[in-house]
């Protein structure tokens, strides 16, 4: 579940993910998608932080399938809903 996600993080490291998130749009259209999630969160030491950011590229070159990107600092940036309205921005893009 996307809580399990959440619980994942940990407050003071960084960490990558991937999510397969499945998003519903108005016309009830599903849609699942690979978000690649660079979480940064402000409690983590500067060197970590560098570390992912300039590793975070080559990383995911690796992987297939990605859809979309989420780079996040803090709760509220990976939430649940968050994460609907990213996907549903990146979706809805003309």
């Amino acid at each position: 579940t996307y809580d399990d996600f959440l619980e994942e993080l940990p407050p003071a490291d960084c960490r990558f993910a991937v999510f397969d998130f499945e998003y519903r749009n108005a016309d009830d259209c599903v849609f699942n998608k690979l978000v690649f999630v660079l979480w940064s969160p402000d409690g983590a030491a500067l060197k970590n932080k560098m570390l992912y950011a300039s590793t975070k590229d080559f990383f995911k070159s690796k992987l297939d399938g990605i859809s979309m990107e989420l780079q996040c600092t803090d709760l509220d940036e990976v939430s649940e809903e968050a994460m609907r309205d990213h996907v549903a921005s990146v979706l809805t893009r003309s």
